[in-house]
């Protein structure tokens, strides 16, 4: 499967697996390599990245605001550190990143992009989701 027929059907298989209330996120792309999905705040955005030359899959929560936003963003985050690995793995970390970016992210291995490797990447994309978007949502104030 190319790139971005894979990048097209991870979006559509992530919303299916997703609950009514978080279903409904706008995606970017795909473009050559990466998709983006947000909820309304395109600063704010989950994002599968497929990096050939690397061998590798990054799948992430990236916050791409300004330096003190990301920063909230990523000392919540962090305090929650446990209860995000315990529901997605061990491989899941919080950090800075570049141009005072922070992200919530895993890397995984590239598999030739087949439906089994597909799925295995939705699954993680979902669980990421459902994890992590009602953390962002109940720290937002009312």
């Amino acid at each position: 499967m190319k790139t971005g027929e894979f990048l097209e059907a991870l979006l559509e298989l992530v919303r299916q697996q997703l609950p009514p209330g978080l279903s409904g996120f706008q995606g970017t792309g795909p473009s050559m390599s990466l998709v983006k999905i947000h909820y309304g705040r395109p600063a704010v955005h989950y994002e599968v990245w497929i990096q050939k030359r690397r061998g590798e899959v990054e799948l992430g929560l990236h916050f791409e605001g300004d330096a003190e936003s990301n920063r909230r963003h990523l000392e919540l985050l962090r305090g929650r550190r446990d209860a995000i690995r315990s529901a997605l793995g061990p491989g899941v970390d919080a950090e800075p990143w570049d141009k005072g970016w922070t992200r919530v992210h895993e890397t995984v291995p590239l598999e030739p992009l087949t439906d089994d490797f597909l799925v295995e990447l939705s699954f993680k994309l979902s669980a990421m989701i459902r994890t992590l978007e009602p953390m962002l949502k109940n720290a937002e104030p009312r």
